[in-house]
This record gives C-alpha cells, structure tokens and sequence, in this order.
C-alpha cells in the first residue's frame, strides 16, 4: 500500500510541477488554485454557485452522501460508482478532504472519503492530526470559527492532508490572515503577559524574549468574508519579534516561509505599490509598535512618503488577523528586512546580498556576512574626509551610496524619528555594490508623545540630536551617527546632501504626501472594523498603558499626524539651512530638450522638467545623461561644459539639449 500511494502522490506532484507550481499539504494548493475546480468526496465537480453560498455547500454534500456517511454506510462507496473516486480521466487525483475554506452562515462537514483505503483523522483546534488522533466517523457540524485539519493515515503514514479555517456567521470588512497552530504556541509565547504590560519584556513570566519558532498553516482571504475561496495558503514558521511590544495582548509575529516546511516562497503580489514584485519568502504581522495605544495608521503611513525616491522603505498593508479562528483585530502585513528583502524588491538573488541591523555599536547580519559594512565603518573612522576633490571621499562612495544616504537621511530628519539613530538601521548590499539604508520603524516620530526623555530634552535641530552622544559615547567610531560626522567634513558631501535634501523636501517630505499616505491607510480601514478593534477590550488593552491613558486620545483618523506635518517640510528646511548656513529659499528648474536626463548631484529628478525650491548660496553639479542613441548638445544658455557647476539664483533655469 505504501508504494501505492507513494506512486500516486508522485504522479500528483509531478503534474502540478509541470503546470508551473508545486501543490501544498498534498491535496491543497498553495496559490488557493481559484481556477482549479473544487470535487466533493465521490470526485464530481461542486458548481461555483454551491461554493460561492455558504450554506449550500452543506445541503449539497449532505444531500449527495446522506446515505453513506449520516447513516453509517459504506463510507469507502461513492454514488459515482468509481472505485477510485479521487482521480478524473487523466489520473490527476482530485478528491479534497474537506470542503472549501471559507465564510459559511452554517456548515456541517460530511465524513471525508479514504482515496488511499487508510483513516481519516481530523483536529479542530490548531493541532495537526497523529495516528493518535480519533478518526473523523460522523459529520461535523461547525458552529463557530474554527480551524480543521484532517490527513488520511494509511498505517502511521500520512498519505494527504489538508488545512482548512471556517467562519460562521463572520463578517471581515478586509484582507483576512488566517493563522492555524498548535496551542502550545500560546502557552509559551502568545500568552497573556499582563504581569509586565509595557514593560521590560525580559520580566515577563512567560518567556516572550525568545524567538522559538513554530510550524503554522497561513491561509490568506484577499476580499474578506466577500472571498468565494482562500487566495492563497502555505505552511511556514511563526515567531514572536519585536521588544516591549511582545507585552500587549496583540503581539506582533514574523511569519517565514521555509523550505523545511513547504515549497519556501509564496508567489503572490502582497502590495499595491510594488505588483510586480510577487515572490516572497515572509512577512510581518505587526501590532503597532510604540503606537500600540495611540493610533494605527502613523507608521505605515510615514515611511510610505518615500514611495518613488531612491530610499527602501518596508511596504505594509492593513489586515485582519484569527488565530485558530479566533479574532485578533488589525494587523499592519509588512516585509521582513533580510536578504529576502532585496530579492524581492530588485530581482537580485538573495545568496548575493549582505543585509545588516546596526544597533548602537553592534552590527549583525541578517542575511550574508558584515564583514563590508564593518570595513566601511573602519574606513570613515580612520580617514580624514575635509577638503575638496578629496581621495578618502571619492573611496567612500564605492562603500556606500552617498546619494541614497543622502536622501535615508532627509527622511529620517523630517520624521524627526526619537528611536534613531542609535537603533532602527538597516542596511544592504549586493555584491560589488555600495551599501544602501532602508526606512522602516518610525512609530516614534512626527511628535510622538511618549519618546525618550533623552529626546524631549533635545530643543535643538535634528542634527544636533544626531552629534549629541547622550553620555554614552554614541557618536563615536563604529556607531550609525559616526557616518555623518565624519563625511560632513567634506564640502562636496554637504553640497550633495543639501541639494538632495531639497529636492526630497520639495517633493516627498510634504504635507500633501502625509495627508494623502494616512488617506490611504484609513482606506484599507472600514469604520466598522476600526470600531470593533477598538472595543474589544476582553483581548485588547487599547487606549491604556501602564503610563495612564495615551495624552492625545486614541486618534481614529490619524490627525494627529497630519496635524504635524504641516509646517514639518518648512521647519525641516531651516534644519538644514543653520546645518549648512545656507541662504534663502529659491526656485529652480531643470529640465531637458530631447532624449536624455539630468542628474543633480548623481540624484536622479522625479520629473524631466522639474521645479523645485533650492537654497541660495549651494551650488549644484549637473550632469546631462542623453539617452541610447541621443548625444548631448549643451545647455539653453550656451554653455558646454557636462558635467557643470552652477551657482543658481532663484528663477534660474537649466535646461539640457540632445539630439
């Protein structure tokens, strides 16, 4: 028997890897297969019309098995009168355990037929079936939310299997995660930690600190309860993340795609803002961080401003979460920041990437070696950096991208970020390539309440706030503030950073970008969910903190952070004009005539005619960049020289020719 079967699960693997994909958990498909039909136990197809009706589904399979499962019949026959059931006319075995996942008003499960002549188990509590576990003999009547996984024992063997999350009588307004794992998960990790809510998460009496992995099934309901069938499903690992964030009753978790576990990647576009990239090896499910109890759309909206510039940023979404059915409220779905990372944002393979986290003077790799990074910083540290046309400098920028960093940076000081930059920094590289940042985990800028004392204290610019080593040395050689200490000393660095600094400030570090990221997060929001969230208070400790209740209120809508940006653009650019001692505010333009670009300070502009307000008395390098099979002409104003430096005055154009 076991050769059978072993034969008959190769040939099912093999056909589906021919199709272009591998299917998951034997008789599930990790896609969620939405155009593959779906076959009751006797092998014939269920109409879509059946599926798409919650209720239907039972009193179509009732209807069509009442004789052989509800009165103890011959639960191997089939009214089809096959004696396999589970293969079609081609030999692809078809048969599904269980019934479509889904959104039911009732649901009551028939006995599932043996294709392999084995036993059917089934577990309707998160845990995966043993040869132990009671065989699945009557029907099942769902009444609540509930995870069922079932496999076929042929002996101890397990021939298919398949995992499945019903809801009854649930209404999701939005995506939908549904996580199904064994309870010992929240006995020792997801567990209730109100002994030391908000506090040191290393006093926890559960141990929360640790990043003990466990095996889960993930099945994803892109419309919500309006979903006819899953969008997908795939097994991968969970694990707890974050710090003191671990302590609220929502936590957040790191869900990682294995190949231990299935195929390894989940071949699907998680975010509007990058369709085209669709392979993914995890995410994150995370619950607000230090905005816990202050609002849900500050960090996601934050970093999302960057959108189109040279700056990384970890895209998110906003999601519903059930744990073994059990509802858990919104969820922030974001990237993991590893090597995985930057395959799946630029195509470069992930073997071929160094990714660092950068924390006061440690450095970890969380993906490759540090071993560049770590040279990189020993070469800021050790060399003098003043000077025009200086060597050291020109070194630099092989070892980092001086011009992205330029703009990671504008970034960051615009969102006056309290938890930087002593933590929160990452960065990566690929082979040969100069390291980049990545914006990600600002939930304690824009004016966040309850930053450091440290911070509040810090009355001056962000600049200052980056020099100011707090007593404890961290501005010194090896830490993250050390980078720009010492490449300050440059003036070919402070021109570059001003300029890229303006164009950033003019066109992504706005109060329009701001208004228009929350709009957008309060959009992936239903009323009626944020509502819910908010008032389940049994599970969640909204609104409270062991600090008192949050001072501004828990802000709905996210004016607390629309409320700050205006003005922020403003007040940033003076920042940098005491940084720099730079002039008044002037209005630029650069464009092109022809095919071709120009490149400001190595930046390239966002538009090919683009306006923008600059500071008097920086000058800029241009650089005209015709395009294949375009020659560069000169400038509008007669000059010839490419590259060029200008001194602009406010008005000024400077326009690029190619023919």
């Amino acid at each position: 028997m076991k050769n059978i079967v072993l034969d008959k699960l190769a040939i099912f693997f093999a056909a589906f890897a021919c199709a272009g994909f591998i299917a998951a958990c034997g008789d599930d498909d990790s896609t969620g297969s939405s155009s593959e039909p779906v076959l009751g136990p006797d092998g014939e197809e269920v109409p879509d019309s059946i599926l798409a009706s919650d209720s239907l589904y039972t009193w179509y399979m009732e209807g069509r098995f009442k004789s052989s499962s509800s009165h103890g019949g011959d639960a191997s026959s089939s009214s089809s009168g096959t004696d396999d059931p589970g293969e079609d006319e081609d030999g692809d075995l078809k048969q599904h355990l269980l019934p479509p996942a889904g959104f039911y008003s009732e649901l009551t499960i028939p006995v599932p037929l043996p294709l392999y002549g084995g036993t059917i188990r089934c577990t309707f509590n998160g845990s995966e079936p043993t040869p132990e576990t009671p065989e699945f003999a009557e029907p099942y009547s769902v009444l609540r939310n509930t995870p069922v996984r079932c496999a076929e024992f042929v002996g101890d063997s397990v021939a298919r299997k398949s995992n499945h999350t019903f809801f009854i009588n649930e209404i999701a307004r939005m995506p939908v995660v549904a996580i199904t794992v064994d309870s010992v998960f929240f006995w020792t990790k997801y567990s209730d930690t109100r002994d030391c809510y908000g506090q040191n998460p290393h006093d926890c009496a559960v141990d929360i600190m640790s990043d003990a992995e466990f095996p889960v099934h993930v099945e994803f309901f892109e419309k919500g309860s309006l979903s006819a069938r899953k969008t997908w499903q795939i097994d991968a690992g969970i694990s707890l993340m974050g710090n003191y964030s671990r302590t609220y009753a929502k936590k957040p978790v790191a869900i990682k795609m294995k190949r231990e576990y299935e195929d390894g990647r989940l071949n699907y576009p998680l975010f509007s803002t990058r369709p085209e990239a669709c392979k993914f090896k995890g995410f994150n499910l995370r619950n607000g961080g230090n905005r816990y109890v202050g609002d849900f759309v500050a960090d996601p909206a934050m970093t999302s401003i960057v959108e189109g510039s040279s700056v990384d940023y970890q895209r998110s979404r906003q999601v519903l979460v059930y744990y073994n059915g059990v509802y858990m409220g919104i969820h922030d779905l974001r990237e993991r920041l590893n090597e995985h990372f930057v395959e799946t944002n630029y195509g470069i393979d992930s073997k071929d990437v160094d990714m660092v986290k950068h924390k006061k003077k440690e450095v970890i790799a969380n993906g490759g070696t540090a071993d560049s990074y770590l040279s990189m910083l020993d070469f800021v540290a050790t060399n003098d950096f003043s000077g025009a046309d200086n060597a050291a400098y020109k070194q630099v920028q092989t070892m980092l991208d001086v011009g992205s960093y330029a703009d990671y940076m504008a970034a960051e000081i615009y969102l006056r970020n309290a938890d930087w930059p002593s933590n929160n920094v990452r960065a990566w590289r690929s082979s040969g390539q100069p390291y980049k940042f990545i914006l990600f985990d600002v939930d304690q800028g824009f004016g966040w309440d309850w930053v450091s004392e440290d911070f509040q204290m810090n009355t001056g610019t962000m600049f200052d706030w980056i020099r100011n080593d707090r007593g404890s040395g961290r501005t010194g050689p090896g830490f993250f503030a050390h980078i720009y200490i010492k490449l300050r000393e440059n003036p070919d660095f402070c021109r570059m950073f001003a300029n890229h600094g303006a164009v950033m400030l003019s066109t992504y570090l706005t109060y329009e970008r701001v208004v228009a990221a929350v709009n957008k997060v309060n959009s992936e929001i239903p009323q009626e969910e944020l509502e819910r969230d908010l008032n389940n208070e049994d599970v969640f400790e909204r609104r409270y903190s062991p600090y008192g209740p949050f001072p501004e209120g828990f802000d709905r809508t996210g004016e607390y952070v629309t409320s700050f940006a205006y003005g922020r653009t403003e007040s940033t650019r003076n920042e940098y004009r005491i940084e720099f001692g730079l002039g008044d505010d002037i209005s630029v333009t650069i464009a092109v005539n022809g095919n071709g670009s120009v490149l400001l300070d190595g930046m390239k502009l966002p538009d090919r005619k683009y306006t923008g307000t600059f500071f008097e008395g920086n000058d800029m390098l241009l650089e005209a960049i015709p395009a294949e099979g375009s020659s560069f002409a000169g400038w509008t104003d007669g000059s010839t020289e490419n590259p060029r430096m200008v001194s602009p005055k406010d008005g000024d154009e400077f326009i690029a020719k190619f023919k």
